[in-house]
């Protein structure tokens, strides 16, 4: 196999993910290609993603039968619990876990990458700065609103309003202008031109009601279309949605509705889907995954191209890790495979990027082995003398990162650093961690489909969460023009330079890329892995009463 022949791979699953190959035509192009290129690129993976009924799997042996009924209330476990359920000012998965089922976007992503319609009915780009989209005239509000073109502009200029403080403000600031065009038609107006803005709107473009949000509390009080409305949120145990009786899409939901658990991931959530306490669980114990998804008791879901991108991060903005030369030494300290070993206990891949190796964004960067002899190098020229002292703030609530701090703590020993945790409930970290008043930590971006996504958030100066204060210019100035490139091959080519920066500047290393496991009662069905990682109840029901 040549390497020509590899970068011919890689290049037609990105013309096919980016919208330039219909599905008929990357299967047929597909069929050239050697069982090596295959193996060797992201090809495989997306072909057989392209060639399954989705992009989520339950294992033989277990695999999930029978259609879904009406009616139930389902049992689900959430790993923690929302900050907030207003979809243009959380930053917690969970709080996306519970609102996606309580809200619409315009766009949505399914489990094989393929854009399709919400509340849009049609989109299409008349120039490369404007992007007109056809709205559905059937959607009610929970509060009996009707939508309309009126809430997609409220919706976009609320999160673009500085008074709201919107973490996904940065997603969208390409926006000039967004505008009412017709009884059931939105036009928006870029600056520039704009690749990842469909992404962006499939990702976090949930629509509100102007009425809804300025009569209740929107952080405790969601009012959307969807499928599900709001009942209430107990604190620190659980949140309870019912079903849309007046939802747009006839037949759905299936449920009655969900009791969402906020539950650690322990033994107590399996033993609670076998006695019928729980229906549903977004995560188990990693150290029994393998026996459990083959469980036949059980129905399993997961996905090799959907997931959470995990990583070390450390404050820039204060000693010791505001010098180069000390966050470098923690990049060569750390050996990767060994956190997936021991905090995953082998799920998922040893993370090297914000994209998992089956994504048409993977640039194929090697994983870099640890250094121990550099690492101790890289202090000396720090000025380290002795052993650096530094404090890790731990989540117990999830244990896999918690865990990722204590193999850490092994590793970074050997090169000389003595580094404490320091266990807080998610709260308490959430506020350190977003304030600065850290060290160095584990954390993860949920729902990162498009590198944008990660860059524009997490590495820009000034972005919504940019919680290291990593400042870069040259970094911004990659990050910016990728943005405004919609060819998606030079995207790839700045992003691949881009990463090169972060690893150099480390304020955050890559340490595990985590893949979503879902189990399930025998009777639950319909649940899938999607790319925005959105749990969609709306498709998923009992086969037999619950």
């Amino acid at each position: 196999m040549s390497g020509s022949e590899e970068q011919r791979a890689e290049a037609l699953v990105r013309r096919y993910l980016g919208g330039d190959l219909s599905r008929r035509s990357f299967l047929r192009r597909a069929g050239g290609f050697s069982v090596a290129a295959m193996s060797a690129t992201s090809l495989g993976a997306v072909l057989a993603a392209c060639t399954k009924s989705s992009g989520s799997a339950a294992p033989s042996g277990s695999p999930a039968t029978g259609s879904p009924t009406a009616g139930g209330t389902l049992k689900a476990a959430l790993t923690g619990e929302p900050d907030t359920i207003d979809p243009a000012t959380s930053t917690i998965y969970t709080g996306a876990q519970v609102y996606d089922n309580i809200f619409n976007k315009l766009i949505d992503l399914d489990p094989s990458n393929t854009f399709y319609g919400q509340l849009a009915t049609a989109w299409n780009a008349t120039d490369d700065k404007t992007w007109v989209f056809d709205l559905v005239d059937s959607a009610t509000f929970h509060n009996g609103e009707k939508f309309g073109p009126a809430d997609v502009v409220y919706t976009f200029e609320r999160i673009l309003d500085p008074k709201t403080a919107s973490s996904y403000a940065p997603l969208y600031n390409a926006i000039s202008k967004v505008e009412a065009t017709g009884p059931t038609q939105v036009t928006f107006h870029l600056k520039t031109p704009f690749g990842p803005f469909l992404s962006n709107l499939a990702n976090n473009g949930e629509i509100v009601n102007q009425k809804a949000i300025e009569s209740k509390d929107p952080a405790r009080n969601a009012v959307g279309t969807g499928p599900f409305e709001f009942v209430e949120w107990v604190q620190g145990d659980h949140l309870t949605l019912k079903k849309n009786d007046s939802y747009f899409l006839s037949g759905k939901p299936y449920l009655d509705g969900i009791e969402f658990q906020f539950l650690l991931v322990n033994q107590s959530r399996v033993d609670a889907l076998r006695s019928g306490d729980l229906n549903w669980s977004d995560a188990v114990p990693l150290q029994q995954l393998n026996t459990l998804k083959s469980d036949p008791s059980f129905n399993y879901v997961t996905s090799a191209t959907a997931g959470i991108p995990d990583y070390i991060a450390m404050n820039t903005a204060k000693p010791p890790f505001n010098d180069k030369l000390v966050r470098q030494a923690v990049y060569w300290a750390l050996n990767r495979d060994e956190i997936r070993q021991v905090a995953y206990f082998g799920a998922g891949e040893s993370g090297i990027e914000e994209v998992p190796t089956g994504s048409s964004w993977y640039d194929g960067s090697p994983l870099v082995a640890p250094d121990t002899v550099k690492a101790q190098q890289l202090l000396q020229q720090a000025g380290v003398s002795g052993t650096l002292d530094v404090e890790y703030l731990g989540l117990p609530q999830y244990p896999e990162l918690l865990k990722t701090g204590e193999v850490m703590q092994q590793q970074l020993k050997a090169v000389g650093i003595n580094m404490t945790i320091k266990q807080v409930e998610v709260g308490v970290w959430f506020d350190a961690f977003v304030k600065g008043n850290y060290q160095i930590t584990s954390a993860y971006q949920e729902r990162t489909i498009d590198p944008d996504n990660f860059y524009a958030l997490v590495i820009h100066t000034g972005g919504d969460i940019n919680t290291t204060g990593y400042s870069n210019a040259q970094a911004d100035q990659l990050i910016d023009q990728a943005r405004t490139e919609t060819d998606t091959q030079k995207r790839f080519d700045l992003y691949k330079q881009l990463r090169q920066i972060v690893f150099d500047d480390s304020p955050i290393v890559f340490a595990h890329y985590e893949t979503i496991n879902y189990l399930m009662q025998k009777n639950v069905v319909g649940s899938t892995v999607n790319p925005t990682l959105e749990l969609r109840m709306q498709e998923v029901g009992f086969t037999t009463p619950s």
